[in-house]
């Protein structure tokens, strides 16, 4: 994938954050793939979809059963999209257009296109300016492979990187157990079961447990975060969710919602709120412009205690079920200390 090229002062200080002249930043970018993107589909609550028909980055399934000239492919994920945004909003959580941090973006723009996986969300909003399709307007963007197999039947990607977005939204912080195992776990709010894209896990026991499928580890580390959430959500109650929103379907008649479960929506969107409390508060210790940190920073497991003392104390909140986990409970604060 080509990489942007950012025009933006900034000025970096004490090899951790860097400070820019305005607090809401929208850097200009010119990715070369968007030369090539010269068709755009727009979805409802302000979404875009830039595809073409022509060229290495052109959609594979280029079918229009329902013929209004758009293809299948781009309906289906603009509704996937549009479908989980509502979901999430409708849970209570922040939309990323209405977090502090993006207060200069305008849309959420999907570039579909050749990839060597299925798809990147970019934490920095990004205002494009070589394509015209753009109208010049600051958008976060997520990157979605051209050819997703499956996608109204097995592919959750589009939910998944969309929930990245949600996170950003709220916390800078986003090592790679915590950004993706989130993310994973997300996508079972339209896959089968309970639980995240994949399953849980017991709990760790073990310290050297808890860096192999926890620390160490990234989209399997929702195994462990779902796990938390069966620990902290007893309920077996379909997600309060409006009945036409669980009844939206794809273009093909196949449903978006393949069950009305999901644990822990709840403890997770607490859980997020309390995480950006942290890092505002770190950003405050180290007089760091609190929405520009250094990518390396964001990602630095430095903060991993940061993190986890979070989540002790959220479970804390549920002493009853927390305290059966006293192994679990243990390594945690052991981390912490």
């Amino acid at each position: 994938m080509s990489k942007l090229k950012i025009y933006i002062p900034i000025l970096c200080f004490m090899n951790t954050a860097c400070i820019t002249n305005t607090p809401e930043i929208c850097p200009k970018s010119t990715p070369e793939v968007l030369e090539h993107l010269n068709q755009v589909y727009y979805g409802k609550n302000n979404i875009r979809i830039f595809y073409t028909t022509q060229g290495e980055n052109a959609i594979s399934d280029k079918a229009d059963h329902n013929h209004n000239n758009i293809p299948d492919y781009i309906e289906n994920i603009a509704i996937q999209i549009n479908t989980v945004m509502q979901a999430w909003d409708a849970l209570g959580y922040q939309n990323p257009l209405q977090s502090p941090r993006y207060k200069s973006a305008k849309y959420i723009d999907i570039h579909i296109q050749k990839l060597s996986g299925l798809g990147i969300a970019y934490s920095k909003a990004h205002l494009h300016t070589n394509n015209p399709l753009k109208k010049n307007e600051c958008a976060l963007i997520i990157s979605l492979s051209n050819n997703i197999p499956n996608f109204t039947t097995r592919s959750s990607v589009a939910a998944h990187e969309l929930f990245h977005l949600y996170i950003y939204g709220y916390t800078m912080f986003k090592p790679k157990w915590l950004n993706e195992g989130l993310a994973a776990w997300s996508e079972g709010i339209i896959t089968k079961g309970q639980t995240g894209a994949y399953g849980t896990i017991s709990l760790p026991k073990t310290k050297e447990k808890f860096e192999q499928t926890f620390i160490q580890s990234s989209y399997q580390a929702s195994k462990v975060w779902s796990s938390i959430t069966l620990l902290v959500d007893q309920s077996n109650e379909k997600l309060p969710l409006p009945k036409g929103l669980l009844q939206t379907k794809y273009i093909d008649g196949k449903p978006v919602f393949q069950d009305h479960y999901l644990k822990g929506t709840v403890f997770i969107h607490e859980f997020l709120k309390d995480l950006g409390q942290e890092d505002k508060r770190l950003s405050q210790q180290n007089n760091w412009e609190p929405y520009n940190w250094k990518d390396s920073t964001q990602k630095s497991h430095i903060y991993n205690k940061n993190i986890l003392s979070v989540l002790h104390r959220k479970l804390e909140k549920n002493p009853k079920e927390y305290n059966k986990k006293n192994s679990f409970k243990k390594i945690l604060k052991q981390e912490i200390n």
